[in-house]
């Protein structure tokens, strides 16, 4: 380990966590009830958003795990990132402004007022506690991963580092701790990734270096004649592909600590704004993350280097210290660091809102806000604790654990948001079954593939190719939606005021009965839901053969 990168490295990243913590506190003085613990008193602009959900975005499953992915996957890399910049849009049509109108503080609270339930709600807060913690080991391990391969200190010590200052600034200056602290994350981490991608593709030659996404092109003649395969697709079942389009578009809708950031800023304008805001940034990294991927397989091709060389969740750190030097690497660190540590605090405010909120004050609900908000500074500083502590025996591959909490998230809680602000007619019955058939038909497959080592075609022969469990989702999301549909059709229609809270999210200041009420919708969700879940049956000889 250089001394030099050591040095710096742990200077930019210990001040990136010094700044959080200054911030968390300055928080907690614009902290006083539990609308600014919980949303930021709805005071936040379309700009802060934006830069906040931009760091929420771009967790370290973005500099390790997807860059990862690009050496090995190709097509499937893309295929990932690709869906998920493009689900912020479905966000932005579907979501971002009616559920700013509900009012609400927490997905756990929009359904249960939605769906008019609050069984419903202590079963979703159960729920947002799985995909949550899915999405948060996977985070502290990817720090834990940064300070052992670069700053060389035990992966132990880095998660319990990161793990710790997160939990502290987040206890202290709740929502509104969090959302500076993303915007400030989010600026450095923009520079900490950007400037070094810049700097490796100058050194590799490519005059296009000053924009990353298009800056590769002329390096494209040379990789095709030393890595011809690199060009060439995995070939998967076309339904892997909808499934990942089905799983990011769902997922992120059905994010609890994403969509949490809707509650905060001032009015539906902003939040439309806001996700447009964080859009164009991620898209901007995305694509960069191919690049920096491409410029990866360039530079092991020159070198006559192969996977069993490297560590590929290390290649862009590895990468940057060969070409870049030791002052864009110690860049990076930072950068990762803080791509860490804001999702973390996100994960842990979403945790913490819903076992208080939403569990513990429906089960007491004549409990005073002054004791909500005391409740809510230590169970904050409870749950960080133990979820660092269970980050100690972290998943293998932190990518796909990400993307199973998009998986679960999608079929519990993206559905019935979905169907719950666009179709009057469903119920809580319905609502209340299509998340249990979409978190058991997710959740069930996450434990016997990852946690028992089942092979994915043990569950199902057509569960097979490279990274053939994607396909769960082309059936969980699915079923869901049929779920959700069916059980709403033959059961009582909700009581007028919560079919007036539809028009209202929308912005209708009257009250129309046939609005978001047509069954042409449904039925057109219906027939999709089967082609997909049939077209998994189809061209199983000719891709059947593929390796998986």
């Amino acid at each position: 380990m250089d001394s030099g990168i050591f040095g710096l490295g742990i200077v930019l990243s210990f001040l990136v966590l010094a700044v959080s913590i200054a911030i968390g506190v300055w928080g907690r003085r614009l902290t006083s009830n539990l609308t600014d613990y919980y949303v930021a008193g709805r005071s936040i602009g379309a700009v802060n958003n934006g830069l906040a959900m931009i760091s929420l975005s771009l967790s370290l499953t973005t500099f390790l795990g997807l860059t990862a992915l690009i050496l090995a996957g190709f097509y499937l890399a893309i295929a990932i990132y690709t869906a998920f910049t493009a689900s912020f849009i479905a966000l932005l049509i579907l979501a971002a402004p009616y559920l700013r109108r509900h009012k609400s503080f927490t997905t756990m609270n929009f359904l249960s007022e939605r769906f008019y339930s609050r069984n419903l709600r202590i079963v979703s807060v159960i729920i947002m506690l799985v995909v949550s913690i899915l999405y948060l080991i996977a985070n502290i391990k990817g720090i834990g991963i940064v300070f052992e391969l670069l700053l060389g200190i035990p992966e132990i010590w880095g998660i319990l580092i990161g793990g710790l200052v997160v939990t502290l600034y987040v206890t202290v200056g709740g929502m509104y701790g969090v959302t500076y602290n993303q915007t400030f994350q989010s600026i450095v981490l923009l520079f900490a990734f950007m400037f070094p991608v810049m700097v490796v593709l100058r050194t590799l030659g490519a005059s296009g270096w000053l924009f990353p996404p298009l800056g590769y092109g002329e390096m494209v003649p040379a990789m095709v004649e030393m890595t011809p395969h690199y060009f060439l697709p995995f070939l998967v079942h076309p339904t892997w592909y909808v499934a990942v389009f089905m799983g990011s578009f769902f997922g992120i809708i059905g994010l609890p600590h994403f969509v949490m950031r809707y509650f905060t800023v001032r009015e539906a304008k902003e939040a439309r704004w806001s996700t447009v805001i964080c859009v164009f940034f991620v898209g901007l990294v995305n694509t960069s993350v191919y690049a920096i991927g491409f410029a990866g397989v360039y530079y092991m091709a020159r070198q006559g280097l192969t996977l069993a060389d490297i560590n590929p969740d290390a290649m862009v750190f590895s990468l940057t210290q060969a070409l870049a030097g030791s002052g864009w690497l110690a860049l990076a660190v930072a950068g990762a660091v803080a791509a860490g540590i804001s999702t973390i605090a996100g994960l842990l405010m979403i945790m913490g809102t819903g076992l208080v909120y939403d569990l513990y004050a429906v089960v007491k609900p004549n409990i005073s806000d002054e004791r909500l908000l005391k409740m809510s500074a230590w169970t904050m500083l409870a749950i960080g604790i133990i979820v660092t502590l269970l980050s100690l025996r972290p998943p293998a591959f932190i990518l796909v654990t990400v993307m199973w909490a998009f998986a679960i998230a999608g079929a519990s809680f993206g559905v019935p948001m979905i169907m719950g602000i666009w179709w009057k007619r469903t119920t809580k019955e319905g609502a209340f079954v299509g998340m249990i058939v979409g978190f058991l038909t997710s959740f069930v497959p996450y434990v016997l593939i990852e946690m028992l080592a089942w092979h994915p075609t043990r569950i199902h022969y057509l569960f097979y190719g490279p990274l053939g469990w994607v396909k769960v989702m082309a059936v969980s999301i699915p079923l869901a939606f049929i779920a959700t549909i069916l059980v709403s059709w033959f059961t009582k229609e909700p009581p007028l005021e919560v079919k007036q809270q539809v028009d209202m999210m929308h912005g209708w200041k009257d009250y129309e009965e046939s609005r978001y009420n047509s069954k042409v919708l449904p039925i057109i969700i219906l027939v999709f839901c089967v082609l997909i879940m049939l077209s998994l049956g189809t061209l199983y000889d000719i891709f059947s053969a593929i390796p998986g």
